[in-house]
């Protein structure tokens, strides 16, 4: 059945036009109820059999086996799917047995389950009159549906919270919270709720003599009540219905329905419904002046009420009860019955005297138990042989459990020493291979500039040597001129080769100017050659580096750049070196294609440990940012201005490179 209108709320819109709506939803006149007992006879012989059954499901010795049966996730669910059916049966059991779902809910982090746990819990503890308590247990429940965003849960914590803020008479909050529920009841489809909210503000407008409005709403929930075949629902609705056929005088059809109303308790153990069934008749009778039978029935909501567990319903009766006697003349009775209905009252809504009077009790039982002390004297004599024994095994367990701790101790430092060694011979064999990594750059370099001797001078001499025998082999003047004119230019090109080497070695310029006509020098030569443009940038440098500074920094720039010249395919080049009072930048950046730097830091070769050694030697970090068929890569050094002096043999070796 669909509940969704349009624009429509059942809680605000007036009462007229509450009728011509659900009229047309459930073909029904507000002041017609024969269509909706039409089913009655077989919904309460349905309610009856199934009921017998439910009565025996839920008491606490059978509420007891069947939580044996499950697991700690299995109880919640089981507690808060039969909630009702518990309370119903036995208010100390549910209290008990919520309790028990809203630990079990927390420690389970099942936020789901202890919103419903919560909400249960503060029902429990309302009917019960633990006013204080029951309304945190309202609000964390509210807190948790809403951060689940479950509309169909608000919608029925709302009602709850509702009946409680009227309890404590902050009516607007009340309505605020029905006009809520109905709200969500409506947008999620949710027809059980809906109908609980027109129940409760029915009785909300009954108590205000609003009949008409409460009348209507009384006849929307009892036709919801019946289209769900909700026992629970047809329980209270009936007992609407006997007091719309009461005021209309109907006295014989209101006294069916209250009749009707306590068979359905009674078939699903609703004992809490019964005794407010009691409390309804009693109420009825009175009213129609067989205060003989009134009388009997309000004590039977008192004594049940009393044993149940539910003040609330015994102090309404105790005050009813009352005004029956003053009524019929016996005022003593009535002035009794008044005081206890208000002594009760007391002890339900003012808290700072249920306190004083629990420290009452908590002194009462601190005395008892103190000459419960002094008669248990006698026998502390007969035990002192077993205590001894206790101790004695008290202080062994206390021997092995330090004996562990020290053992324990012994362990972990014996693992904090394998830890440290194992550390230590990390360190020695990364620095091994620092060494191992210098020393292969080294004799490549030494290959390189024997290679570069050989080739170059070595064919440039066997020229010259030409020259210089055609000299002697007497050439003629002209001949000479040309002989000597081309020596001239083996010489410079001789030079010329020598410098470049010379310069690879270690620029001159680096050892006589520094960093910053070093390398201005290096990027001249590249952007002379016309394959690559290379931008240099230098910032707080107008003072000389330390020297393991600049040979560091300037063999950093030149290993990266050529690294770029071969395998980037990059055309530009930013060099930029940045000091202040703390800090030395070296940042290189290409537009040339970047690639997966794992592979450059995990290969055999000792180019990536080569720059990683130079930047240790002047204490700094080491940072590339790249990415694969993206362009663009940066290299990144940044170390302090002054390096500490703690030379090492890798530094003595690199220094010679």
């Amino acid at each position: 059945m669909n509940l969704k209108p349009d624009s429509y709320n059942p809680l605000i819109e007036p009462i007229n036009r509450k009728r011509i709506f659900w009229r047309q939803k459930f073909n029904i006149l507000a002041s017609d109820s024969t269509p909706m007992l039409s089913r009655l006879p077989l919904i309460i012989a349905l309610l009856l059999v199934l009921g017998k059954s439910m009565a025996q499901h839920f008491t606490p010795k059978a509420t007891e086996a069947a939580l044996s049966k499950l697991s700690e996730r299995e109880q919640i669910e089981y507690v808060n799917k039969n909630f009702y059916s518990i309370y119903s049966a036995d208010f100390s059991n549910s209290s008990k047995l919520t309790e028990m779902a809203v630990e079990l809910s927390k420690a389970l982090k099942l936020p789901a389950q202890e919103a419903l746990a919560q909400k249960n819990y503060g029902i429990i503890l309302y009917l019960t009159g633990d006013y204080e308590n029951a309304l945190p247990a309202y609000l964390r429940s509210y807190d948790l549906y809403d951060s689940l965003d479950d509309l169909s849960g608000l919608a029925q914590l709302s009602n709850e919270m509702a009946n409680y803020y009227q309890k404590q008479r902050a009516f607007d909050k009340s309505l605020q919270l029905w006009a809520q529920s109905a709200k969500l009841s409506i947008e999620v489809n949710d027809l059980r709720t809906l109908g609980t909210s027109y129940g409760m503000l029915a009785a909300f407008h009954w108590l205000r003599k609003n009949y008409k409005v409460s009348d209507s709403l009384y006849l929307l929930c009892h036709r919801i009540r019946l289209e769900q075949n909700d026992s629970v629902g047809l329980g209270y609705t009936f007992l609407d219905l006997a007091d719309i056929e009461r005021r209309n005088g109907n006295f014989n059809q209101a006294l069916q329905f209250f009749t009707e109303s306590t068979k359905i308790r009674k078939a699903i153990a609703d004992n809490q419904g019964v005794l407010e069934n009691y409390k309804a008749i009693a109420d009825f009778y009175f009213q129609t002046k067989k205060f003989e039978d009134a009388g009997q029935y309000y004590e039977k909501a008192i004594n049940g009420s009393v044993q149940f567990g539910y003040p609330d319903l015994a102090r309404k009766s105790m005050d009813s009860l009352s005004s029956l006697y003053a009524a019929s003349g016996n005022y003593k009775k009535s002035l009794s019955l008044k005081i206890k209905a208000e002594n009760l009252e007391d002890s339900l809504f003012n808290l700072d005297r249920s306190k004083v009077i629990s420290e009452l009790q908590t002194k009462y039982d601190t005395e008892k138990k103190e000459k419960q002390i002094a008669l248990q004297n006698a026998e502390i004599s007969e035990q002192q042989a077993e205590i001894q024994r206790n101790q004695m095994l008290l202080f062994a367990s206390i021997f092995t459990i330090l004996l562990s701790i020290v053992l324990a101790g012994l362990q972990r430092s014996r693992l904090k020493k394998e830890q440290l060694l194992k550390l230590q011979a990390a360190q020695l064999q990364k620095q091994e291979a620092e060494i191992n990594a210098t020393i292969t750059s080294q004799e490549k370099e030494r290959s390189r500039y024997a290679r570069d001797l050989h080739d170059g001078f070595g064919q440039m001499i066997s020229i010259l040597n030409l020259n210089l025998k055609n000299l002697s082999n007497g050439a003629k003047p002209d001949e000479r001129q040309k002989v000597f004119d081309a020596s001239s230019e083996v010489i410079d090109e001789m030079y010329n080769e020598l410098k470049n080497i010379c310069f690879d070695m270690m620029p001159q310029t680096l050892i006589k100017n520094g960093i910053e006509s070093a390398l201005s020098e290096f990027v001249d030569r590249i952007n002379n050659a016309g394959k690559i443009t290379v931008e240099l940038n230098t910032f707080g440098l107008e003072g000389r580096l330390s020297e393991t500074q600049e040979i560091s920094l300037y063999r950093i720039s030149q290993e990266w750049i050529n690294n770029v010249l071969k395998y980037s395919d990059a055309n530009k080049v930013t060099l930029q070196i940045t000091k202040d009072e703390r800090e030395i930048t070296l940042l290189i950046e290409d537009n040339g294609i970047g690639f997966d730097k794992s592979l450059l830091q995990l290969g055999k070769g000792n180019g990536w440990k080569n720059l990683n050694i130079r930047t240790n030697i002047i204490q700094g970090t080491l940072e590339l940012e790249t990415t694969p068929n993206r362009k663009g890569t940066t290299l990144i050094v940044n170390a302090p201005s002054v390096v500490h002096n703690a030379t090492t043999d890798t530094e003595n070796t690199v220094k010679t490179v």
